[in-house]
């Protein structure tokens, strides 16, 4: 009777063990971000470089939406999706056409949506979060001019990436946490704009953060 008592215990532990190896491993080998934050930001965005020969006034028109999760304290990865659009009107300006040259006022607009990869470090942790990060991936670009009944066209996909450095001042923490986002990028394009490549531009960002 005893033999039998004894080998019922250690049956029991050794599959107590399994049980609490397995759930060990299932616990390591998921995923859990510590944190994950959405951010939506507004971006005044410049043309600079080769695109200000195109286009050189500043565009208030465009957002981006931003995923960022935490994979350490002070790193963070994700995605994001971005707007921009740029459009300028001239008085007077000599493009060339088919069998010679046409003067006269131009009008003149660019849209660029990008998206990306994201890497994100964060100098601190607490109300004021200064960070830097980099973005890399594709970016649709088109354009488009018109002078008196002559119009014509362009749209490319290009790469893109963009170093930022940015400042989250948390507003409030709970369950929720909320924040302000002020930002400023640089972006660079292989874009073709017009006769124009590697169309670049400087953007200032505010946007407004939650994290769960």
């Amino acid at each position: 009777m005893r033999t039998a008592i004894v080998r019922i215990a250690v049956a029991a532990a050794l599959l107590t063990g399994t049980a609490r190896a397995d759930e060990a491993w299932m616990t390591t080998s998921s995923y859990r971000p510590d944190q994950t934050l959405w951010i939506l930001n507004w971006e005044i965005a410049g043309p600079i470089g080769s695109f200000a020969n195109y286009i050189d006034s500043t565009s208030l028109r465009g957002f981006s939406l931003e995923g960022r999760s935490f994979v350490s304290k002070n790193v963070s990865v994700g995605l994001s999706f971005s707007w921009n659009r740029f459009e300028q009107s001239f008085d007077k300006v000599s493009i060339p056409i088919t069998n010679g040259t046409a003067t006269g006022p131009v009008y003149r607009y660019s849209d660029m949506f990008g998206i990306r990869g994201l890497a994100h470090y964060y100098f601190s942790t607490g109300a004021l979060q200064p960070y830097v990060g980099v973005g890399i991936g594709g970016a649709w670009g088109y354009a488009y001019q018109q002078t008196a009944d002559l119009s014509n066209s362009q749209s490319n996909f290009n790469f893109i990436v963009d170093p930022e450095v940015g400042l989250l001042y948390v507003l409030a923490k709970g369950g929720t946490n909320a924040a302000l986002n002020v930002a400023f990028r640089y972006t660079y394009t292989t874009a073709t704009v017009g006769r124009e490549k590697d169309a670049s531009t400087l953007s200032g960002i505010v946007g407004i953060a939650f994290g769960y």
